[in-house]
Formats: structure tokens, C-alpha cells, sequence
């Protein structure tokens, strides 16, 4: 395998790829942000008709759902997506490695299963849980499978069906499920039969291959993979991992509220999870000689979105919290809200870093970033969550993404001429500041007063500012 793709002949994927970042954002935005806005509709019913406790055990398994499902995926998205670019047999190099990460979702399952019988024989858990969270796992990893053959054939309506599927469609499963039993594991249940379902559907869509399809190709993907799995585990410790941290820290009732204050300030994560769905495959299949630079040019545009969304969740923070929840503790919600909004600014301009550093093929440094990152998040919040509950973790998880940023960009800098313009990082910690006075200005008063004059001037700055970044976006 080569350092970086050179030479590489073009696939029919690559050449669909010169299109517009703008275009294929927009689709994925939508496909993304029905994702979100489907739970957030979904996250008020949960909550006022499961209560803080049993809210908090859902929210509690679907992370380790998430956990489980990363292990099993093996840091393979990503190589996916790279591979199957590289070659006139990259798309079935790129499928055999989606029928690898099935295999390895079966074989979890498997393994899960008998490992929870074992434990159930000796009173150490909830059989009934533990193989739903387990099954859950495995259907989670197939639907990932799916999702990244169609990013890679730039085919943003499969991804979005699929998106849907596991994720809206299981939630509500769960939810018309609950109504009948206001219980946890019911909701669980639904969830993870619908989430079955969604597998299902992955693999007619994908038609992943067997690994022996393209024996050596898969090979050298697991070895690029292999430091992708550490790495990949410990970005879902910090996407989610801190609900995990709230619950032993502070208890499920804390945790059910923090994860609603999360699902809030997910939203304009959930935009740069979306801008990066087009954006990846467009930088990794954009000629060699123009990539970094057009990475660097588009990525500061990408920022000033992901940033006007986040500083305006921040700024809403209060008045969001009181329709999602009413009856949760209001001020350290929305103090939880505009903190965590910070993530998704750095997490941005994380995936531009990224990006160059696996093109390089020193899939090492993201490990090592992340880990470090993960160390921040667990220390930071067994530190701050004793004097300012659910808010000191939100910090924690604010700083551990700042510092995952800052290690990546500068591996990014010595492996590549990868070099950001430094209106990103103006507008990087414009966000920032906006998302912490959100955190901290009053909700009633003189403090709502200017959170509403801040975000009419945020939004008069992101008018002005839209033509050009849309210009910036095209092809």
C-alpha cells in the first residue's frame, strides 16, 4: 500500500466525487438532521413517560450498545471508505471489508450470548438486558457496515434510509412500546427488534462480500484498521462515555438528566457528523496535488457553520431544556448544554485533521490522540464532578475534545501540508465563546434579554457571512 493514494486509478465513485461538497451536504444534512430532530421529538415522551430512573437505565445500555457496537466494528469505517477508492478493485475490496465487519458483528453476538448465560447462572446480571444490549450491538455494527458502502458509492438516500431506520424508526419502536409498559427493559425490547430489522435492511442494501472476495486487500485494511479499534473505542468513550461517568459519579437520576442536556447539544454535532459524511469522501477522492489545500479552504467554511449552530443551541439552552424536560433540574441542564456545544466546533476541524493523518496511513496518531483525550475527559471529570455536578462533566467533555483537536491538527502538521487558515480559528473560538456566555448567562431578566440580542446578531452574521461560505462549498 502507498502513502498516499499515488498513482491510484480513478474509480466511477471518484469521478462522481468532483461534484459539489455543497450538494452532497445538503442530503446528508437533511438525512442527518431528520436523525436528530426524530429522537429530539421522541426524547420528551421518553422522558415524562419512563421518569428520571428508568430513563436513566435506557440511556445507560444504549451507550454500551454504542460501545459494543464500535468494538465490533474494528475501526473498519474508515478504511472502508479509503479503500474503496483506491484502484479499479476498490469497490470490492470495500465490500469484502463491510462483509468483514458483519462477520465480526455475528461473532460478537455469539460470543455475547453464551458470555451472558454464564454470568446470568451466576446472579451477576440481567440475562434479559444483557442479549438485548448484545443483539442490539451486533444489528448496530451491520447497519455502520451498510452506511459506510454508501457513503463510499456516494449514495446519500441509502445512507439516509438506513440512518433513519436504526435510529428514529427504533426509538418510536421503543417508545409505542413503553406506553403499554412504562418500563426500561420494554422500551429496550421494541428497540432492539426494530434495530434488527434495520440490519436487515443494511445488508440487501450493501451487498457486503465474504473477506476471502478480495483475500489480500482485506488483509492490508485490518492492518491499517488494527490501531483504528483503540482509537475508535476511545471516541466513543468521549462521544458518550461521560453519561457512563455521570451514572457512577453522580447516580442514574443525574445521568438521565445529563443525557437529555447531551441529546440537546448533540444538534449541531449532529451537523458536523453530516457536513463530514460528504466532506470525507470528497477530500480522500479530490486529486493529490489540490487536496490539502482545498481540505484547508473547506474546512473553514464547514467551521463557521457547525460554529453558528453551536453557539446558537448554546444560546437556547434554557428555553430548549424546559420543553424537552420540565421536570428536571433546569439551570444545570442548560449549563450542561452550552459547555458540550463546544464539541462540536472542535470536533469539526478533529475531522479535517484526521482525514490527513489516515490518508498518510499513521492511523497510530489517531490512537494515541484519542487516548489521551479519553484520560482528560476521565480525569477532568472525577475531578470537577463533586463541586459542579453534571456541569463539571459537561466541562471535562468540552476540554478532552479541545485537547483531541489540538493533538490531531499538529500530527496532521508534521505528516502533511495540511495548514488551516487562520479565519477557522478565529471563528473556532468566536463559537466557543458564544456556546460558554450560553452556559452561563442567566435564563430570566436582563440574562434572556441578551441571549436573545445575541442571537439575532448571530444570525444577522451568518446571513452576511452565507454567500461566501456557499461559494466556498461549490465543487
Amino acid at each position: 500500500m502507498t502513502g498516499q493514494g499515488d498513482g491510484v486509478a480513478a474509480t466511477p465513485a471518484q469521478g462522481a466525487a468532483h461534484g459539489s461538497l455543497g450538494s452532497h451536504s445538503v442530503v446528508y444534512l437533511v438525512g442527518t438532521a431528520l436523525q436528530g430532530l426524530g429522537i429530539l421529538l421522541i426524547l420528551p415522551f421518553a422522558t415524562r413517560l419512563l421518569g428520571d430512573v428508568e430513563y436513566g437505565k435506557v440511556a445507560t445500555a444504549l451507550v454500551v450498545i454504542q460501545m459494543i457496537g464500535t468494538i465490533a466494528a474494528a475501526g473498519l469505517p474508515q478504511v472502508i471508505l479509503r479503500e474503496y477508492h483506491r484502484g479499479p478493485d476498490g469497490p470490492t475490496a470495500g465490500r469484502a471489508l463491510a462483509g468483514t465487519m458483519t462477520l465480526f458483528a455475528v461473532g460478537i453476538a455469539v460470543l455475547g450470548i453464551a458470555l451472558g448465560a454464564g454470568l446470568s447462572a451466576a446472579g451477576r446480571v440481567d440475562l434479559r438486558v444483557f442479549i438485548l444490549v448484545v443483539v442490539a450491538s451486533a444489528a448496530l455494527t451491520t447497519v455502520v457496515a451498510g452506511q459506510s458502502l454508501s457513503r463510499a458509492r456516494l449514495r446519500p438516500f441509502e445512507f439516509l434510509a438506513l440512518a433513519v431506520a436504526a435510529t428514529v424508526v427504533a426509538h418510536l419502536a421503543g417508545l409505542l412500546a413503553a406506553k403499554g409498559d412504562r418500563a426500561g427493559l420494554t422500551y429496550l425490547t421494541a428497540y432492539t427488534v426494530a434495530l434488527v430489522l434495520a440490519a436487515v435492511v443494511a445488508i440487501a442494501i450493501g451487498r457486503p462480500l465474504l473477506p476471502t472476495a478480495a483475500r489480500e486487500r482485506t488483509r492490508a485494511g485490518l492492518r491499517l484498521a488494527a490501531p483504528l479499534l483503540p482509537q475508535a473505542v476511545a471516541m466513543l468513550g468521549l462521544l458518550m462515555g461521560d453519561v457512563l461517568l455521570v451514572n457512577v459519579l453522580l447516580g442514574q437520576a443525574a445521568a438521565g438528566a445529563y443525557q437529555v442536556a447531551l441529546q440537546l447539544a448533540n444538534m449541531p454535532f449532529v451537523l458536523a457528523v453530516a457536513l463530514f459524511n460528504a466532506w470525507g469522501p470528497l477530500v480522500l477522492s479530490h486529486p493529490l496535488g489540490d487536496r490539502w489545500r482545498w481540505t484547508a479552504r473547506t474546512g473553514t467554511s464547514l467551521v463557521v457553520v457547525v460554529g453558528v449552530g453551536a453557539a446558537g443551541v448554546a444560546l437556547l439552552g434554557p428555553w430548549l431544556v424546559r420543553v424537552m424536560a420540565p421536570g428536571f433540574p433546569q439551570r444545570s441542564m442548560s449549563v450542561s448544554l452550552g459547555l458540550i456545544a463546544i464539541v462540536s466546533v472542535a470536533y469539526m476541524v478533529y475531522q479535517g485533521a484526521s482525514l490527513a493523518v489516515l490518508d498518510h496511513e499513521r492511523t497510530g496518531r489517531l490512537a494515541i490522540a484519542a487516548a489521551i483525550a479519553v484520560v482528560v475527559l476521565v480525569a477532568a471529570a472525577a475531578w470537577l464532578s463533586d463541586p459542579a455536578g453534571i456541569a463539571g462533566v459537561a466541562s471535562a467533555k468540552a476540554v478532552a475534545y479541545v485537547v483531541l483537536m489540538a493533538v490531531t491538527v499538529q500530527a496532521a502538521r508534521t505528516l502533511t501540508p495540511l495548514r488551516f487558515d487562520p479565519r477557522l480559528w478565529v471563528a473556532g473560538a468566536a463559537a466557543a465563546a458564544l456556546c460558554v456566555a450560553g452556559a452561563l448567562l442567566p435564563s430570566t431578566g436582563t440574562g434572556a434579554l441578551v441571549r436573545l440580542v445575541l442571537v439575532v446578531a448571530l444570525a444577522a452574521v451568518a446571513v452576511a457571512l452565507a454567500p461566501r461560505v456557499l461559494r466556498s462549498m461549490r465543487g
